[in-house]
């Protein structure tokens, strides 16, 4: 597998060597139901990846697992100079190979990082003078690889950003124009405690219908314009007998409350019920909102809201890891500031990659600014 991040061979007609040409079921991407999709807030690509689509993706997301945990392991973070960086350094009891090896194996586990790191890694990107991250033979891109994959594996950085068919998927979600927002690993161990119930927000939020709590007053059957999107990929399922499942709120997109975006996340299924959920209904039935939960077969893809509250359930302990990858676009914001490239994407990273040729004319529109300079 090639692991020489931005670097890439390319066939004869232009793609990448490592492409998968018949990466999607075409029976399941035609199915889908834009009227569906656009009442109850989400569409399962149920067994979309074939099979050689399948093995491809498994093989890369557990690779990049395995660069992140060595980048843990092997980066000597005591030596990193954080102060002259305008970071905290982290704790020296967080730092020992013991805590460490506890930060590994899937993902959202690495405890040890100080606030601001992640913000600092994609701004700038943590490279010298000094120690910096440490890789086993492949370069560093200045993040880590569960926050950037498309930095770290030209797989993932084809289906997240050109392939035909992974395009002709995003395209019938936003139409003719969608750019990258974000794209992490989402990894699941066995005994992970999953995450409690959610939302996001579009760009800074300017443009949600309510805040983060919300009276649920601006119901609406609307199918708001501005979107951020995330679809996950689950190359080798997501069960609810394995656990790690993916919860949604069928409906509760169209209230546009980004539920508890930047707060702590209690609530659970009892919780949401006697709380946010009670009195809210549906915007086209009138019934009250429901929780559901999706047990997805390999291969299998949702895409739903940003904004809609959703959660992932207890992995149990004795499963294999759940092998998951977000893709997240959104629709460009016409009131944003000009610029070069999306903010969701490290500017360090692109920059170079443009200056060296290696993005394609499909990549460069979908890492562009909403509004692209000249």
């Amino acid at each position: 597998m090639d692991t020489s991040s931005i670097h890439s061979s390319r066939t004869d007609n232009g793609a990448p060597a490592s492409r998968v040409h018949d990466l999607l079921r075409p029976e399941v991407l035609q199915a889908f139901d834009r009227t569906f999709f656009e009442r109850e807030g989400y569409w399962v690509w149920e067994g979309i990846l074939t099979d050689a689509g399948r093995k491809r993706w498994t093989e890369s997301l557990q690779k990049l697992q395995q660069m992140n945990d060595e980048i843990v392991m092997d980066t000597d973070w005591a030596a990193i100079d954080f102060a002259g960086r305008g970071l905290q350094p982290p704790l020296p009891e967080q730092i020992t190979p013991e805590f460490l090896a506890t930060c590994c194996g899937g993902s959202e586990q690495m405890r040890f990082m100080p606030r601001g790191l992640f913000g600092y890694m994609r701004e700038h990107g943590l490279f010298g003078p000094g120690p910096a991250l440490v890789t086993r033979g492949y370069e560093s891109q200045g993040v880590m690889p569960e926050h950037f994959s498309i930095g770290y594996d030209d797989f993932i950085r084809d289906v997240a950003t050109a392939h035909p068919q992974m395009m002709e998927l995003f395209t019938k979600l936003f139409g003719d124009r969608f750019i990258l927002d974000h794209c992490n690993m989402l990894n699941r161990t066995p005994g992970s405690i999953g995450r409690r119930w959610h939302a996001h927000q579009y760009r800074q939020g300017q443009y949600e219908v309510e805040d983060p709590i919300g009276t649920g007053h601006a119901l609406t059957t609307e199918y708001l314009q501005r979107q951020c999107i995330r679809t996950l990929c689950y190359p080798e399922g997501a069960t609810i007998e394995e656990g790690g499942e993916l919860g949604v709120i069928p409906g509760a997109h169209l209230y546009r409350i980004p539920y508890k975006w930047n707060t702590e996340r209690p609530d659970d299924d009892a919780a949401m019920k006697a709380g946010w959920l009670k009195g809210k209904i549906h915007a086209f039935t009138g019934k009250p909102l429901e929780m559901a939960r999706f047990s997805l077969p390999p291969g299998s893809m949702v895409s739903f809201p940003h904004h809609m509250p959703h959660h992932v359930g207890h992995r149990k302990p004795g499963t294999p890891t759940r092998w998951g990858l977000l893709i997240a676009y959104r629709t460009p914001d016409p009131d944003a500031s000009s610029a070069k490239w999306t903010n969701g994407i490290p500017a360090h990273w692109v920059e170079r990659a443009a200056a060296e040729g290696r993005l394609s004319s499909a990549a460069r529109r979908v890492l562009e600014a909403d509004n692209p300079l000249d």
